[in-house]
């Protein structure tokens, strides 16, 4: 068997591995902690997955989880999703088997996050620290640390001081 026909089987293993656990992940009978820990087993990055909380119905990239680091003491409430891979509208694909062209990013959750109910978070970004995002809102551009984000697009609604967290207006 050719090294090349090996290498597809280990890959298609590793897809069909990846799915089963984010089915299970998705699952409500499963607490958030042991949730989270399923996803750190198909590669998404965690400082302490320990001290963090996954709601149910949660879907993190089926490509590239590997591109997902969350931090300690997040809140990911239900229903959110995480895609670390995205269309580029710009430039058409040089390869004649695809019309659009694809890239991958990284998606960093800092610590101390919280993230609403079905929430989307597309493109590379970075959700800074003791951010709150809001229910159904739709990230596609950095949170600034210790901000208030929701809608579609998220804009940023409120900041807190990150020493006092206290509110700025």
């Amino acid at each position: 068997m050719s090294k090349e026909v090996e290498a597809r089987k280990v890959t298609s293993f590793r897809r069909v591995i990846n799915k089963l656990l984010q089915i299970l992940a998705r699952k409500e009978i499963f607490p958030g902690n042991f949730r989270a820990r399923l996803h750190k087993m198909r590669g998404v990055q965690f400082d302490d997955v320990g001290s963090v909380f996954f709601g149910d119905n949660i879907i993190i990239d089926g490509i590239y989880p590997k591109n997902v680091r969350i931090g300690k003491r997040c809140i990911i409430t239900s229903g959110v999703k995480i895609l670390t891979h995205f269309l580029d509208t710009d430039k058409l694909s040089e390869d004649d088997d695809y019309y659009f062209r694809f890239y991958q990013g990284k998606v960093v959750i800092e610590e101390d996050v919280f993230i609403g109910f079905n929430v989307v978070i597309a493109k590379p970004v970075t959700i800074g620290k003791g951010s709150i995002i809001g229910a159904n809102s739709v990230i596609t551009r950095d949170v600034p640390p210790g901000s208030v984000m929701t809608g579609s697009p998220a804009k940023i609604m409120k900041r807190f001081n990150e020493a006092t967290c206290q509110s700025e207006e």
